[in-house]
């Protein structure tokens, strides 16, 4: 017997059983008959339960009994059955169709073999027995009808596939998220795509772009969107053109929204399209990226008023806005004093004065220390009378944001959308955070530039002391140091003096390792004569001082008793940075060459003692004296020479 349980998964694959009669199957059981010359022909379906007859000619009764079916032979042999006389065969003497009415006599069945195994017969019947059965011609056609038959089934099967995967895609394109469209594109009198016309839409394309489906089918692009941009046009032209889906990440310009997603060539001219507005995540890379923009800008610059120029830039691109500017409060917050700042190309310029009382009711919340947050200035109840001045400036969406100092706002951020914008909670968050940090960075530059003027002036009544000093010291110890001794005196004054200059030159309190030492040989006139090779290095004034004096005195001691004695010396000055396990350390090597030879000294002065002290007064200290001239290597934490 054959597995029930296969049978009735293959009929289901096929969904047939109780289905209204189709002229197909019909006409196959029609030709059956007439070609076998019996009166009766079925098409069976073998159930579970019952037999079922899809087609049937010459019996009124369209389903039997399981145990009635003849059909049901052929199913459990898997192949051709033929009976000439079924009264005397034992497999259905006693069948109650062949007993009773109709009385059947004979019978001749095909399989009807499926992929899914055989699942019924195609079967002619006589009320007479036929001896010999059917001619060979006719077992041939019917065994060929039986396949059509199959065919038939086949046929169906994929067009339910087929239906259920379009029930399934139609389910998908109703309720996915992104947009959908086909479109078929247009092409101008050369050949050239210019637009398109749309053949569907799907509902989410009808949320997002907020044009109903039936206004959208069968009009073009450049109808629906008369602000046409031909970035869109030439994405879905690259599509068809190349054959290739073709991602993007566009704004769109009039809206100021953004778009992600791709065209998909489809064929003889047509593309599909499926987008999702991703406005909110390219607003908060933007911003993030802004920040860190932000932090370099407010690190960097030095100069007040381009960081506050730089920052506006920043900040008006990070929002995809019109314009980011700076204004000043006078005291009483009646006016603003509005720099040109950062504006799209366009924008009308907005560098003046400006009186709040202009541009309506807005100094109630800035005199609260509140940000002004306008969508639209067309609307709000606090600008709505008093729009002529923002809209001869373009401006529609508005945020003033406060910039405050010891409690009492000072300066107002400003950016400006040429239409309605919806600030964010996060956009306002962020331009706060903005404003603070602009706030900190001016105050502190602020700072730097008075300390740099009072540290200038200390540094003038300084040089005074010290030439002071050197006046003083030229006529106390004239008589009581030797005049190569005062010489040196002096000369060490003057070293201190040029380490201060160095000091505060720029920076308040470091100076640059290069510029100490070419100063110091050039104060010496032996610059020319000395090779300096190392890399940007600042010194704490600690070591500003200490270096200077030890330069100065091996640079002396060079002159008087070294390389630059001899017209051929020359000298070697370079430095490096050397990692160790701690940390790394800062090493100077000074090397003389081509000059006489010379030999330890024999006693050590105080200019020994200055040498030994080394870059920092820590030693670190090591001399060689080789045939060739000195050589002498200084070593000190790097960390300690840039801070003490």
């Amino acid at each position: 017997m054959v597995d029930r349980i296969p049978l009735m998964v293959g009929i289901a694959a096929y969904d047939i059983f109780d289905t209204p009669p189709e002229r197909g199957y019909d006409d196959l059981v029609l030709l059956a008959a007439q070609i076998c010359n019996t009166p009766i022909a079925i098409m069976s379906l073998v159930g579970e339960e019952r037999q079922w007859f899809k087609a049937r000619t010459g019996i009124p009764f369209s389903e039997t009994s399981i145990d009635s079916s003849i059909c049901r032979l052929v199913v459990e042999e898997n192949g051709p059955i033929e009976i000439e006389d079924l009264a005397i065969d034992p497999r259905t003497a006693g069948n109650e169709l062949v007993l009773e009415a109709p009385k059947i006599r004979f019978y001749a069945g095909m399989p009807l073999r499926t992929p899914f195994g055989t699942i019924g017969a195609l079967a002619v019947i006589d009320d007479v027995a036929r001896a010999g059965g059917l001619s060979v011609e006719q077992r041939a056609a019917l065994e060929k009808l039986a396949g059509l038959v199959v065919d038939l089934l086949e046929l169906r099967r994929r067009s339910l596939a087929l239906a259920v995967t379009q029930k399934r895609w139609q389910s998908l394109f109703q309720t996915m998220e992104e947009g959908f469209f086909l479109a078929q594109v247009l092409r101008n009198d050369a050949g050239d795509i210019c637009d398109w016309v749309y053949h569907e839409v799907n509902p989410a394309w009808v949320r997002q772009v907020g044009i109903p489906a039936e206004v959208t089918i069968g009009k073009t692009y450049g109808a629906l969107f008369p602000f046409v941009e031909a970035e869109w046009i030439d994405l879905a032209a690259k599509a068809v053109a190349e054959d290739r889906p073709v991602p993007f990440l566009q704004r769109v310009k009039a809206t100021g929204r953004w778009y992600g997603g791709g065209f998909y060539p489809v064929g003889q001219g047509f593309f599909s399209g499926t987008f999702r507005e991703v406005t909110s995540e390219v607003a908060a890379q933007n911003r993030q990226a802004g920040l860190i923009a932000l932090g370099d800008v407010l690190r960097d610059e030095r100069d007040v008023t381009v960081m506050i120029s730089q920052a506006m830039a920043v900040i008006g691109e990070a929002f995809s806005a019109d314009r980011a500017t700076y204004g000043e409060l006078d005291h009483h917050i009646e006016t603003l004093t509005v720099a040109e700042g950062w504006a799209l190309p366009g924008m009308p310029p907005i560098a003046g004065v400006y009186r709040f009382d202009d541009y309506g009711r807005l100094r109630e919340t800035l005199l609260a220390g509140e940000a002004l947050v306008i969508r639209d200035i067309l609307t709000d109840p606090r600008t709505r009378d008093d729009s002529q001045g923002w809209l001869a400036l373009r401006a529609r969406g508005v945020i003033n944001v406060p910039v405050r100092e010891d409690g009492r706002n000072v300066a107002l951020l400003l950016v400006h959308f040429s239409h309605p914008h919806d600030w964010a909670d996060e956009e306002i968050h962020w331009l706060h955070n903005a404003a603070d940090r602009l706030e900190h960075a001016i105050a502190r530059r602020r700072a730097d530039e008075l300390q740099i003027m009072i540290n200038g002036e200390i540094a003038h009544r300084l040089r005074n002391t010290l030439a002071m000093v050197q006046a003083v010291a030229r006529m106390t110890l004239r008589d009581a140091l030797s005049r190569e001794e005062a010489t040196r005196f002096y000369e060490r004054l003057q070293s201190l003096g040029r380490a201060h200059d160095l000091l505060h030159c720029e920076e308040q309190h470091t100076a640059l390792l290069g510029d100490l030492i070419t100063n110091i040989l050039g104060d010496a006139s032996a610059l020319e004569r000395c090779e300096v090779t190392g890399p940007v290095v600042r010194l704490g004034s600690r070591a500003a001082m200490s270096t200077a004096l030890l330069i100065h005195e091996m640079t002396t001691n060079a002159c008087k008793h070294g390389a630059l004695t001899a017209p051929e010396g020359k000298i070697a000055i370079t430095w490096h940075l050397e990692a160790q396990e701690t940390g790394s350390e800062l090493v100077l090597l000074w090397k003389e060459r081509d000059g006489p030879a010379i030999t330890p000294p024999s006693h050590g002065g105080f200019g020994s003692r200055l040498i030994s002290f080394g870059l920092i007064g820590t030693g670190g200290v090591f001399l060689r004296y080789e045939k060739e001239g000195l050589s002498a290597s200084f070593r000190a934490d790097a960390e300690k020479i840039m801070r003490t």
